[in-house]
């Protein structure tokens, strides 16, 4: 892992949607599926992810959710999502937490910088956290933090197996 930036850790803002485009454009080109979609419409998509927040214009069935980001210079380097409450779906696959990291600052450690500064700063509870079963680096990340391993889940959507794990809040104390 290359030396990880002092890296700013907070919610998504309006305000973002500059850094957020150029985000979306490379996350996009590397094949993430979710940045195929909001490559269309960035700015959108932003304002779609602010009002999931609130718990505004949700699709069925789905959480309100907050998006964090950690930024690098007022680059997005990773973003985190927070789902906030409990359903099926989270229990079952998605997990409350997801994240990515710009495929160009990928090993630098980002995605531990943000998960470690939700935990500190943000839950209050534990929560669900879910990897694809051959994604070492996710795994790697959700271990580092603390998370426990509590099995593998098949995503009968995406045909793949899950790994599911449970991650506590952390205290500032509990730094590394």
């Amino acid at each position: 892992m290359r030396s990880v930036p002092a890296l700013q850790c907070r919610p998504a803002r309006l305000a973002d949607a500059p850094a957020y485009r150029r985000y979306v454009t490379e996350c996009a080109e590397a094949g993430l599926p979710l940045y195929q979609v909001a490559q269309f419409d960035p700015d959108g998509w932003l304002q779609s992810l602010l009002d999931h927040a609130e718990g505004r214009n949700l699709p069925d069935g789905y959480l309100p959710a907050t998006t964090y980001f950690a930024l690098d210079g007022g680059e997005i380097i990773a973003t985190l999502r927070l789902h906030h409450g409990d359903n099926e779906t989270t229990r079952q696959w998605l997990g409350h937490i997801g994240y990515e990291t710009r495929p160009s600052r990928r090993g630098e450690g980002a995605a531990t910088v943000l998960l470690r500064w939700v935990q500190q700063q943000v839950l209050a509870a534990p929560v669900l956290i879910s990897c694809d079963e051959d994604n070492l680096a996710s795994r790697k990340v959700i271990t580092a933090a603390g998370g426990v391993l509590l099995g593998r889940r098949f995503h009968p959507g995406d045909r793949r197996w899950l790994e599911m794990y449970q991650l506590a809040p952390r205290p500032q104390s509990m730094q590394q």
